[in-house]
């Protein structure tokens, strides 16, 4: 059985083209107690025939309930449905969840919804398997069909593979002790309270992100969720975490530390290993490194992505006669584009119209990529923030500043930012040709590094946006991820000690109660007695106009909007759903209490509860009217005093602020056709909350 079980180790040798390791559990042929497998794998281990890791493995997935070693084959590469919103995904992350306890010895990593390993999970990761004084873990990656795998994990005992949207994915995700992602899960994850789970997030906003970009309503959804969810949070510079807690209308809900330690990913640049930079050279087919004034200069270009209503677009004669323009002067050119933008204009296309650019392997992460470059050219990507450490020139190349402003929306102004900025394509060679002549009066790399050749400014946005990075970014990450440890660096919450209020909207349908429930909002959010929250459907039809009063308050009323999505129950929880919705109970006393005699019912509003909001509770929670029961079931694990509709809410006698009457101009005309208190009126109020009720039990 043993020569079974511990064929993982030559499965992982498989050829290049399979991704995804077989790996067997710890009982494939019959079931055994949890003693009798652990004294199996003691004597194997005391045979040589199984390493501790391979033992952190079998443990891992001792949970799994893995009986053949078809099933073990399927745990690891069949996929249980398309993507993440597929019923048969969600209900086995559930089922995962609920059977099997938390891990603390597993540590499951994510970026950019499994891409690639790479970015700050994997200079924590890289960290970790260097340094076991953090203890031993197992790595788990999650991996979509397109990832490549580095070989040197191919074999690695310590390290697997989860493909995304397989019972492996659902498994890891739901049972590791440590989360670590630089971007969003999926919307069915809910972390569990003995998980810890780390957003590294993936740049310094230099681009306007959640509810800050221009377009935004109430902003992203699953940016909310992202952050909400998070224990840790890692930022690189204060500019970052108040940009955070604004776009993700973190205040007052999130309970998160903000702590400010650097990136991980940007120690590979200014701390490279030995002989990476000789080797990338090589590989890339540079010169060898010289002094300053005898090199010559390699320039990278790596613009961002752009887009035009809600679809990624480039700009292939733009982007060809810059780089031509580039490539005719005496540099090294280098291009790498965003890989949003490689969807659409692979880099190696680029390389085929112009033999003169190099175009980097993708297996060279950015990172590494920056250690070679002497002058960066970019536009509105993050990536300026991580080589700005560094110390050597950056051109700024906005040809579309008006345009890009105005749609997608940014933090910075011109003025703010170190290096030359070009707004055309003659001012962009002319700033390449001038910092490439002040690099020629350096005597050495060294002292263009520690006396940055484009002056204050530059030094001023050094201290502003890296005032962290050292080379030692990773290990305060790791610090903190595992051992809760702040190094003497600041720190933030989002609770400034004042009570919460949440203003609990749903989809708010246009009414005169409605205006009612928008009036005691915006008088909330105008005390300094609490801090607001609305808590809304992302699609719910608010006014311009009243959106506009919403968004001036700023951080003072978060604007929490939610994805909404069938209420996920399983086959086992159906009966006592349907008891719970046998009537119309839209009365939120009456449904908090048929909620919390009904054990079969509430695990389900409980699920729906963390997935959406995590373990945020607030002080007082206030309702709109005409919430479908769903939505009054959820709203009543919110509050931890008061729950109440938005029309008994009364001011804090500090505020100051009186409100001119809300009323949207559908509002009047519904007050017209139906005046409040008519017959007419509480008929047609009938017919909704039946039609609402009908489609709610359409969803199930």
């Amino acid at each position: 059985m043993l020569i079974v079980l511990l064929s993982h180790r030559l499965r992982l040798r498989r050829p290049r083209g399979l991704l995804w390791p077989a790996v067997p559990p710890s009982h494939l042929t019959c079931r055994k107690s949890q003693s009798d497998i652990l004294k199996e794998i003691r004597q194997a281990k005391g045979s040589q025939r199984m390493d501790h890791d391979t033992l952190l493995l079998h443990k891992a997935l001792a949970d799994a309930q893995l009986t053949d070693e078809t099933e073990a084959d399927a745990f690891w590469s069949k996929p249980l449905g398309k993507n993440a919103k597929t019923k048969a995904v969600r209900h086995q992350y559930i089922r995962d969840s609920a059977a099997n306890p938390v891990n603390k010895t597993v540590i499951f990593y994510e970026t950019m919804s499994g891409s690639r390993m790479g970015d700050n999970p994997y200079g924590i990761f890289e960290h970790l398997r260097s340094h076991p004084e953090y203890g031993e873990f197992l790595h788990v990656w999650s991996v979509d069909s397109r990832a490549a795998i580095p070989d040197q994990y191919r074999n690695a005992s310590d390290v697997v593979f989860a493909r995304r949207n397989t019972r492996s994915y659902t498994y890891f995700l739901a049972t590791a002790g440590y989360v670590v992602c630089n971007a969003n899960l999926p919307g069915f994850f809910t972390r569990r309270k003995d998980q810890k789970y780390m957003n590294t997030w993936h740049g310094i906003p230099y681009k306007a992100l959640g509810r800050s970009t221009p377009t935004a309503k109430f902003g992203s959804a699953a940016g909310n969720a992202t952050f909400t969810k998070a224990t840790h949070i890692l930022s690189p510079c204060e500019f970052t975490t108040q940009k955070i807690i604004s776009a993700y209308s973190m205040s007052g809900i999130s309970n998160a530390t903000i702590a400010e330690l650097g990136y991980p990913r940007v120690d590979r640049t200014i701390a490279p290993k030995p002989n990476t930079q000789d080797a990338l050279r090589k590989v890339l087919g540079l010169q060898p490194a010289q002094t300053p004034d005898d090199h010559q200069p390699v320039v990278l270009y790596a613009p961002t992505w752009r887009s035009e209503n809600d679809k990624d677009v480039v700009d292939g004669d733009q982007l060809m006669a810059d780089l031509n323009a580039m490539a005719g002067l005496d540099v090294q050119l280098m291009y790498r584009g965003h890989h949003r933008m490689d969807r659409l204009i692979k880099d190696a296309s680029v390389g085929d119209e112009n033999s003169d650019i190099i175009i980097p392997p993708h297996e060279i992460s950015s990172n590494d990529l920056l250690t070679v470059v002497d002058i960066l050219i970019t536009d509105y990507s993050s990536i300026f923030f991580d080589f700005l450490p560094r110390g050597l020139p950056i051109v700024h190349y906005l040809y579309d500043l008006d345009e890009y402003a105005r749609t997608r929306g940014i933090n910075l102004e011109t003025n703010e930012l170190p290096g030359a900025v070009a707004l055309t394509r003659a001012q962009l060679t002319e700033s390449i040709t001038s910092v490439a002549s002040d690099l020629k009066d350096c005597h050495s790399y060294d002292a263009a590094i520690s006396s940055p050749v484009q002056g204050d400014d530059y030094r001023a946005a050094q201290k502003r946006f890296c005032p962290s990075e050292d080379g030692y970014s990773s290990k305060r990450a790791a610090d903190f991820l595992i051992r809760d440890v702040l190094n003497d660096r600041p720190a933030h919450t989002t609770r400034d000690g004042r009570p919460a209020a949440a203003f609990w909207a749903g989809e708010l349908q246009r009414s005169p109660r409605a205006d009612s429930f928008l009036r005691s909002l915006l008088k909330s959010a105008a005390s300094p007695s609490e801090q607001t929250v609305l808590i809304v459907d992302r699609m719910a039809p608010i006014d311009k106009t009243i959106l506009r009063k919403i968004k001036k308050f700023g951080n003072e009323l978060s604007t929490y909007s939610y994805d909404v999505e069938p209420l996920q129950i399983l086959p086992e929880e159906m009966d006592s759903y349907n008891e719970f919705a046998s009537g119309y109970y839209l009365d939120f006393e009456k449904t908090q209490s048929r909620v919390r005699q009904n054990d079969g019912v509430k695990p389900v509003f409980e699920r729906e509860y963390r997935r959406r909001l995590d373990d945020a509770s607030f002080d007082r929670v206030f309702l709109a009217a005409d919430l479908s029961f769903n939505e009054l079931a959820i709203a009543s694990m919110a509050g931890q005093n008061t729950t109440t509709t938005a029309d008994n809410w009364t001011p804090p006698p500090d505020s100051k602020v009186t409100l001119p009457p809300i009323r949207s101009t559908a509002g009047r005309i519904t007050d017209r056709l139906l005046p409040d208190g008519t017959a007419r009126r509480a008929i047609a109020a009938r017919a909704y909350r039946k039609l609402r009720s009908i489609t709610e039990r359409s969803h199930r």
